[in-house]
């Protein structure tokens, strides 16, 4: 097959001067351990017309699809028809490839929402890393993500032996804040190892991969090794980033870590911090970026707590839902609030990046040059001044 041969159906590309790779990390036979995609830059030239043939597949084995399935309350077979009726979008990621190794890197570590996985915000991941980051992608094993694994032992592992950790639905009755918080709390001590990873590999304490052991039917080659990170990860400036859930594991871990230089926060969910008083805690720099559907009263006056000073930020992109910091709504179309006015998913999600940059590069000085991101959201400003769109505010 030549190199012109027809790509499969994916994701937009991203827009930055580097190639994103990503791999998997798995820590520990056990349930306590951490499983989490990590997205990075890579050498490889963006003209290379075979780097599709390392893009990998957004549902990645057929769990994942019964879990979406489960998830949402749908029959299998619908989500199984989608994947053969679209090939099962794949992530242009090359998957495996070497770290780009040019500069000490800003790591972000990414807590996922309510029915997430590794995979759910690949978009957002791969700008991220073409932009020269390096994103630790967490599956939580809270029984929140749509589904995840672990192995028990070396030998599950080499014959591939999953014990499952399946979506549970938690009902809203009077152990509903409760059940949360616990929740919560178990994300927020995952994040913290994650977070120990990244101190602990940078000083050359490289753990073992898990998944070094499993032997894949795909027999997919990978080059990228955790020991390639060894002094190259900038630990002074690490970033925790969440959505929806993820948004409040990031708060809480935030209080927990001062090691963490900033906060991304995007549409957070308050509901299981309300009584932690965090914001008397925290005392990094924040963003909060809203979707309009999820600028709610209740959530707003508890994100409004944290507005303490001039290191705090908050955004609303107007005509958008919750789902458009997510991959899904490329995939699947909107399916929250169908008689809404919707600003282009695309267009919402550059927005939504575009404010990442300005607030790293203000507070870390990266990327440097922010020239293209100021500009996309004066011509955004400009627009509602002249009444033609209100696509943030």
């Amino acid at each position: 097959m030549s190199g012109h041969a027809r790509k499969p159906n994916h994701l937009p590309e991203p827009r930055g001067p580097y190639v994103p790779g990503a791999t998997d990390i798995m820590l520990d036979y056990s349930i306590d351990g951490v499983f989490l995609r990590v997205y990075y830059p890579t050498n490889v030239g963006k003209d290379d017309e075979d780097n599709y043939r390392k893009w990998i597949p957004w549902i990645s084995d057929p769990s994942y699809a019964d879990g979406i399935a489960s998830t949402l309350l749908l029959p299998p077979i619908l989500i199984n028809t989608y994947m053969w009726w679209t090939g099962n979008p794949h992530i242009p990621v090359v998957y495996g490839e070497r770290i780009r190794k040019t500069h000490k890197m800003k790591c972000v570590i990414l807590s996922h929402g309510l029915g997430g996985s590794r995979c759910l915000y690949s978009m957002i991941c791969c700008e991220l890393a073409s932009q020269g980051y390096i994103v630790f992608a967490l599956e939580h094993r809270d029984k929140s993500a749509i589904h995840t694994y672990y192995y028990q032992n070396k030998e599950h592992a080499k014959q591939d032996s999953r014990t499952c950790v399946r979506y549970k639905r938690v009902h809203l009755n009077k152990d509903h804040f409760t059940k949360r918080n616990k929740q919560v709390n178990l994300r927020s001590k995952e994040c913290c190892k994650v977070l120990d990873l990244i101190l602990g590999v940078n000083a050359g304490n490289v753990p073992h991969n898990v998944l070094d052991d499993v032997r894949y039917c795909e027999k997919r080659e990978s080059n990228f090794k955790l020991s390639d990170l060894i002094g190259c990860l900038d630990v002074d400036n690490v970033i925790m980033m969440g959505h929806s859930f993820g948004g409040a594991s990031a708060l809480l871990t935030l209080a927990r870590r001062p090691e963490l230089r900033l906060g991304v926060l995007l549409d957070p969910w308050m509901f299981s911090i309300k009584d932690d008083k965090l914001y008397e805690q925290i005392k990094q720099p924040l963003i909060f970026i809203n979707t309009q559907t999820f600028h709610i009263s209740s959530n707003t006056e508890a994100m409004s707590r944290y507005m303490t000073n001039n290191n705090r930020e908050m955004y609303t992109i107007l005509h958008t839902t919750h789902e458009n910091q997510t991959d899904s709504v490329i995939l699947a179309g909107s399916w929250l609030n169908w008689f809404m006015k919707k600003l282009d998913p695309q267009m919402a999600l550059r927005i939504n990046n575009s404010l990442i940059m300005k607030f790293t590069s203000t507070h870390i000085g990266y990327p440097e040059d922010v020239t293209e991101h100021e500009d996309l959201i004066n011509e955004q400003s400009r627009n509602i001044e002249k009444g033609l769109t209100k696509p943030w505010v």
